[in-house]
């Protein structure tokens, strides 16, 4: 017999599954690329994050247009618009660039980060510090520097290693979609 509530629920799983599953299948050929292609991916993403600059920039043109109409502040607003515009199209015309101090800039707050982590953990008092304390600070204190070195001494690898890194984790995502799609159809059954 059918009944409203099993309706909904029969439509939410069929719905539910779809979606689902193409988002899985779209972050696992995301992955793929980034993994197959990382120096073309970081370029469409820079050119993506460019022309989102541009666009967010002209919105903000026009939006200061419109306050200065009112007699309300509206410099800082023109201001943050051209700036914006004039970074968008720096991006658009050297996206690989973007995607080295991107990624100069990512890892380096990463090697930062770790290298804070370390020096917290072995900063803690005696009693509660273990071996393992110890070692895990030491660790990210060695890896932050490792790390550290690596973003100064060789940005062009780092666009690759974070490619990489995006890639299987968007792959890992996607297959975790994939199959929590396949489990949302065979709820019902």
């Amino acid at each position: 017999m059918s009944s409203p509530t099993n309706d909904l629920l029969q439509t939410l799983q069929q719905r539910g599954f779809r979606f689902l599953l193409w988002r899985g299948i779209l972050a696992v050929l995301i992955g793929l690329l980034l993994l197959i292609s990382p120096f073309g991916s970081a370029t469409v993403f820079g050119i993506i994050v460019g022309v989102w600059m541009v666009l967010d920039g002209g919105v903000a043109a026009a939006l200061s247009l419109q306050l200065r109409k009112q007699n309300a502040p509206w410099g800082w607003t023109m201001t943050e618009g051209i700036i914006q515009i004039l970074a968008g199209i720096a991006i658009i015309l050297f996206p690989v660039s973007f995607a080295v101090v991107s990624a100069f800039f990512i890892l380096g707050f990463l090697a930062i980060g770790m290298v804070l982590s370390g020096v917290a953990q072995l900063s803690a008092p005696v009693q509660e510090r273990s071996g393992w304390t110890i070692a895990v600070g030491l660790l990210d204190i060695v890896l932050g520097v490792v790390l550290g070195v690596f973003a100064i001494t060789n940005p062009v690898s780092n666009v690759v290693s974070l490619a990489w890194m995006a890639g299987v984790a968007a792959m890992m995502f996607g297959i975790a979609l994939i199959i929590v799609s396949v489990k949302v159809r065979n709820l019902g059954k």
